[in-house]
């Protein structure tokens, strides 16, 4: 049985998912498969720029919220948010002739910020406040996209961006409000020792997520070189649909990480992590399977007449989308344990996978191609992930 706090976390993830699913659908009904593209390509930057920021702000500030003083970590994150945010929107907006800049800027900064605090919760091990924070983010986008287009009649794609910064700025605010309340903020001092322990485990811990979404987002810049727009706004509504199966194993494995983090019981956290990955298999396939026995007429209906294979693609997805569901849950073991040089490995054997098949098999076989090479980056890391975490156990069974 699933525990409450997985329970409810997935519910939420659900919830999230339904309205990222909106949003999506809203994309791509509003300005089209090109449309979809740019959006996607955009996010994809914003992403990159915000695990950067995530030095400071992500699943260190988790790790480090039970033992370092609350104010110390939030002005440490605000401060890095701001800098890499700026620094990242520079990088990026050169790219497009500076015409992002500003989307880029507020929409990193806000992101990270709100990463910072839901981090914060979840190192707490408050699990209601997580999930709430996780779930307003998506839904305050939608409620200001919806005010935007209908009320101000902003219809150029711009709308979507200046959703995205209000509704996750407003998210921010409440949740600092939330984090400050009864406890005001004051000043830390600095501590060279406390900021290199948080840098530390943000560089190694944030260097392995960046492989990781690379190796899950390559795909989008290879696509939109060679293939163009439309092609990847096409592709990037198939990845949406294909990965809301994580909606399982990512909520496990909040709920997991946030147990292992705060638990000294190494073989307790090692079957709990075989419990969740069997759980996340079993709900898992039978998500996925709903999605590829939904009729492709169905997927046009609702995205538009562009997106009649989405439902062939998912198909050839299903093999790579399985095995991270399943290897989520190690992965997440081996981070609440400190143990960061398999997560790095791990990513770094899926992002090479990547780069060697990707460029190759997009020409020859287009978005088929980027099908086989998403599954043999996702298979081998996966196993990689599985091979050490058995390791892992018979070692602690040995000492005891």
């Amino acid at each position: 049985m699933l525990s409450r706090n997985t329970t409810i976390t997935i519910v939420t993830k659900f919830l999230i998912l339904a309205t990222n699913f909106v949003l999506v659908v809203a994309s791509t009904r509003l300005w089209g498969s090109e449309g979809r593209g740019e959006i996607a390509l955009v996010l994809a930057n914003i992403s990159i720029i915000a695990i950067f920021g995530n030095i400071f702000c992500g699943s260190t500030v988790a790790f480090h919220t039970p033992v370092l003083r609350r104010d110390f970590l939030l002005t440490t994150g605000f401060t890095g948010a701001l800098l890499v945010s700026l620094a990242g929107s520079l990088f990026f907006s050169v790219l497009y002739g500076f015409r992002y800049f500003a989307f880029l800027l507020l929409m990193s900064f806000f992101l990270s910020l709100s990463t910072l605090f839901t981090s914060y919760w979840l190192g707490k091990n408050n699990l209601k406040n997580y999930n709430l924070l996780t779930l307003l983010n998506p839904l305050f986008i939608l409620i200001f996209l919806f005010v935007l287009y209908s009320l101000f009649n902003k219809t150029d794609i711009e709308a979507y961006y200046h959703a995205w910064y209000i509704g996750t700025g407003s998210v921010s605010l409440l949740a600092l409000t939330g984090i400050l309340k009864g406890n005001p903020y004051k000043m830390p001092g600095l501590n060279a020792n406390d900021l290199r322990r948080i840098l530390n485990y943000g560089f190694k811990n944030e260097f392995n997520y960046l492989a990781q979404f690379l190796s899950y987002r390559l795909s989008y810049y290879f696509i939109a070189h060679i293939l163009g727009f439309v092609k990847l706004g096409i592709f990037s509504v198939v990845v949406s649909v294909s990965e809301a199966v994580w909606i399982i194993s990512r909520s496990m494995s909040a709920v997991h990480y946030s147990n292992v983090i705060n638990s000294n019981d190494f073989i307790k956290s090692q079957k709990d992590t075989v419990i969740f990955a069997r759980q996340s298999f079993i709900i898992s396939i039978v998500v996925l399977a709903i999605s590829v026995l939904v009729p492709g007429q169905i997927y046009q209906m609702v995205f538009g007449a562009e997106f009649g294979d989405v439902r062939k693609y998912i198909l050839y997805l299903i093999p790579g989308i399985m095995a991270i569901s399943v290897s989520n849950l190690y992965g997440h073991y081996f981070a609440g344990t400190g143990n960061l040089k398999i997560i790095r490995n791990k990513s770094l054997i899926s992002l090479i996978s990547i780069l060697i098949s990707m460029p190759f098999l997009v020409k020859s076989f287009q978005l088929e191609g980027v099908c086989i090479a998403m599954n043999i980056s996702y298979i081998l890391s996966s196993v990689y992930l599985w091979i050490y975490f058995r390791r892992e156990v018979k070692r602690y069974n040995f000492k005891n």
